[in-house]
């Protein structure tokens, strides 16, 4: 009886470290995920706003979406079409623990002012 008990203690030290390591990943994917959906709509909130309105300056919308986060992004208009490309780089907060230390997040999205549509994925 006595034997089982240091088994179950030695097979607990050695699954500690992968156990810790899948608990760092989930905190970590959890938290990026809940950053892009926050500048998920801060993009979707002001492309809206922007075909809403008419606006049709690209530096104005661009700087909108720029105002409050630190994210790279490109928006161009041609005709009628409405082009947002956003990239964010997100600090990790195990990232030491699990070799990287940014999430790079990819946005990119446009719309119509005709129909005033947004599409994520455009191709």
């Amino acid at each position: 009886m006595m034997n089982n008990r240091g088994q179950s203690l030695i097979m607990f030290v050695l699954i500690l470290p992968l156990l810790s390591l899948f608990i760092a990943f989930f905190i970590d994917s959890t938290l990026s995920l809940m950053e892009k959906n926050k500048l998920d709509g801060i993009i979707t909130s002001n492309m809206e706003e922007a075909l809403k309105n008419d606006i049709r300056d690209e530096d104005r919308i661009g700087n909108a979406i720029k105002k409050n986060e630190d994210i790279d992004v490109l928006v161009s208009i041609v005709e009628n079409d409405l082009k947002v490309i956003a990239k964010s780089n997100k600090k990790s907060v195990f990232g030491k623990l699990l070799k990287f230390e940014y999430y790079q997040l990819n946005y990119d999205y446009c719309a119509n002012y005709i129909d005033k549509k947004i599409n994520k994925k455009c191709g």
